[in-house]
């Protein structure tokens, strides 16, 4: 597989190549973003989806650990709001891909971006079926508890995980009923026409609130929120949260709880 190099000009991408440049070269095989990054979809909601294929024997290093702190802080201005680190795989799993992990079908529209201004020759090999019904019920799972514990997020913080969650569930469902892998934007079209109105409205919903997301930070919730320490960005989302505005609220009522139910139950049905 050939992947392209990045030719965006998004001012993170080009300081993570010169941090990698500068002092990690020998890391990594290669450096990949993927999703809205990779496409040049970026909008106020997206944040950065990255793999690192580390060389084999710098899985364990200090050197790794120390590139993951220096890079979140760019990764953290991005997007103060960042729920996830790097995926990462070593090298030698290329060799038995892990498809359940990054589908080929989201790797195909990754871009390169170490090494800079190349295109990335990948050796791919896939060696056994990828089980993508452990990840599916893992997820509808923990929707199914929130749903009818009627949990709410606090804050746009705990809000945006949570809708990254319900908006992961096409590409789930569709990746356990056809055993395939899709790119999450193109999973919406392919599912929808299976719910009915009830069942997709949560997805609909949560869409929207993604389309109007502008979280207000205010200067020292920025700041602090780019500090890649876990115990400094807890204090923040606990004593300095980030509020959710009214009209999201709105859309989080009884209807869009229970949308989430039937929505589960539905994708039960179809899997069993």
């Amino acid at each position: 597989m050939i992947l392209e190099s990045y030719k965006g000009n998004l001012g993170l991408i080009k300081s993570l190549q010169n941090l990698i440049e500068s002092k990690y070269e020998d890391l990594f095989l290669a450096v990949i973003v993927h999703g809205s990054v990779a496409t040049n979809e970026v909008i106020p909601y997206s944040d950065f989806d990255g793999l690192l294929i580390v060389k084999t024997n710098m899985i364990d290093s200090q050197k790794l650990k120390d590139f993951k702190i220096e890079s979140m802080k760019y990764i953290y201005k991005f997007d103060p709001l960042q729920h996830h680190g790097w995926f990462q795989i070593n090298e030698n799993q290329l060799l038995d891909y892990p498809e359940y992990y990054l589908p080929l079908a989201v790797l195909e529209k990754s871009k390169g971006i170490y090494p800079v201004s190349k295109d990335i020759d990948l050796n791919i090999q896939m060696n056994n079926q990828p089980d993508y019904l452990i990840g599916l019920f893992k997820m509808i799972n923990q929707l199914e508890q929130k749903a009818i514990t009627k949990w709410k997020p606090k804050n746009m913080f705990q809000l945006k995980s949570f809708l990254s969650q319900i908006m992961l569930v096409p590409c789930l469902f569709y990746s356990a009923k056809y055993k395939e892998g899709i790119f999450k934007k193109e999973s919406f079209h392919a599912v929808k026409a299976i719910f009915n109105q009830s069942e997709w409205l949560v997805i609909e919903r949560a869409s929207q609130i993604r389309n109007e997301w502008h979280p207000q930070l205010n200067y020292f919730q920025k700041k602090l929120l780019q500090i890649p320490i876990r115990l400094v960005r807890k204090a923040v989302v606990r004593f300095m949260p980030i509020h959710i505005p009214k009209q999201h609220q709105k859309l989080m009522n009884d209807e869009f709880y229970n949308s989430i139910i039937l929505l589960v139950a539905k994708i039960k049905t179809e899997i069993s």
